[in-house]
């Protein structure tokens, strides 16, 4: 299932959908890193990716040079993520922040520790069963994200 967006809030109900330009094998549902040299846009996420890299969800699959685009949903920091876990999910992972799996860069490695470093999801609750199928609900940890603005201003 990869990345699937549980809810988007804020002024903008749908969120905003990018086209970037893509380098190496990027594929649909996984997470993309946001290229700082080159201009080649975005690649696809290792597993130590850092939240000052991880950019967004790739809509489409691209393989080769960066002349290729792909659509790119940005991650935001109201948004909230269901994720597929490389281990069996567990109450024990929420509040945790996860890494990426290094196999699979739309699934998240899930464990009992706390990982700073490489931690770009936030686990807040967990879906489905303990048994292999459960899936973890939270949100990306990206410096890149726009800072959700509160609509109420207080005088």
């Amino acid at each position: 299932m990869a990345f699937r967006l549980v809810t988007n809030s804020g002024n903008v109900v749908d969120p905003a959908v990018i086209n970037m330009y893509a380098s190496g094998v990027v594929k649909n549902g996984q997470a993309v890193d946001f290229l700082r040299t080159g201009g080649a846009g975005v690649a696809p996420t290792v597993s130590t990716s850092t939240t000052t890299a991880v950019f967004g969800v790739a809509l489409d699959y691209a393989q080769g040079a960066s002349d290729v685009q792909v659509r790119v949903l940005p991650f935001s920091n109201d948004q909230l993520w269901e994720v597929d876990c490389a281990n069996a999910a567990s109450t024990a992972q929420i509040g945790l922040r996860h890494a990426l799996s290094a196999s699979d860069r739309a699934v998240i490695h899930n464990t009992a520790t706390d990982v700073t470093a490489t931690g770009i999801f936030l686990a807040v609750a967990m879906t489905g069963l303990t048994t292999g199928s459960g899936k973890l609900i939270g949100r990306v940890i990206s410096n890149m994200s726009p800072q959700t603005q509160n609509s109420t201003t207080f005088i």
